[in-house]
């Protein structure tokens, strides 16, 4: 059961969408799931503390101004809000810190956050707060490309290279395929013909974990593994893109560092990263 989400949000139009997503989404999931919406926020530096000057922008209290403003006009800008009993938080933090900082106090079961497309220079020095927060492992994490619009969840595609499969992983695509009646496609996409020995032994445990649910293997030659799953979620009319990470780095091990990234800059369909919740990983350890 997903009982407690996570909504990261700048109040941009991409987060916003992504907000909509995710209540329509709990809707359907758990109507009655705790929801905490996040801003966090940080203050410019003065040009005093630099040997130059330059111009500063707004002031702490201007920003402070600016963020309640925005979370007074929430529910008019996202009626389903009301539907939800809801918390709303600003910290003075980085993105990622105080996310990861919330997810080791509170009991988080997912994060649902917008992510805006980039390219060149951008991929490569900025990065994205999602792809941050992915690669902490605090929590499964449910990314939304800015012009995805809310759908009922139909066909599932899995992508695994099936190596460290842990069961528990699994719960949030269990509990959607149970919520919309989801058909699981298992991908995996491979430069090689065959699959070896051992990515063979780790499907068969694969197959364990998913038995009692209906889902198709599929097994596709591709160099690229990112344009591979591109073709397959076209192709299929995929609705959400799962990545199955191995137990340790995530799924980098699984794409590579730069094809991760790139997942998250380029994906047209909704994607969610597995991890275990941090808190409850700590609490076990």
């Amino acid at each position: 059961m997903i009982k407690h989400i996570l909504i990261p949000t700048d109040f941009s139009d991409c987060a916003l969408n992504a907000m909509e997503y995710a209540l329509k989404f709990a809707k359907q999931i758990n109507p009655k799931a705790e929801i905490t919406i996040l801003n966090a926020y940080t203050v410019p530096l003065a040009y005093a503390d630099y040997n130059i000057a330059y111009d500063v922008g707004e002031s702490e209290e201007e920003i402070k101004k600016y963020i309640n403003s925005e979370f007074d006009k929430i529910e008019e800008k996202i009626p389903i809000l009301k539907e939800f009993e809801y918390e709303t938080l600003k910290t003075e933090n980085y993105v990622k810190d105080a996310v990861e900082e919330y997810c080791l106090e509170n009991e988080v079961d997912l994060i649902i956050m917008g992510t805006k497309g980039a390219s060149g220079v951008d991929e490569v020095i900025l990065g994205t707060n999602a792809h941050r927060i992915i690669k902490a492992e605090l929590a499964p994490v449910l990314v939304i490309p800015e012009d995805a619009k809310y759908e009922d969840i139909k066909n599932i595609a899995l992508s695994s290279d099936y190596k460290g499969i842990m069961a528990e992983l699994l719960t949030p695509v269990k509990a959607i395929r149970q919520a919309y009646a989801s058909e699981i496609h298992l991908i995996h996409v491979s430069a090689e013909q065959m699959l070896d020995k051992e990515k063979a032994e780790e499907a068969k445990n694969l197959e364990l974990h998913l038995k009692g649910l209906p889902h198709q293997y599929h097994f596709m030659v591709n160099k690229n593994v990112e344009s591979g799953i591109d073709e397959f979620a076209e192709k299929n009319k995929i609705d959400l893109l799962v990545v199955l990470p191995r137990k340790k780095g995530l799924f980098e091990s699984l794409f590579g560092k730069s094809e991760s990234k790139s997942l998250i800059f380029h994906t047209k369909v909704p994607l969610l990263a597995l991890s275990a919740s941090k808190k409850k990983t700590l609490e076990t350890d």
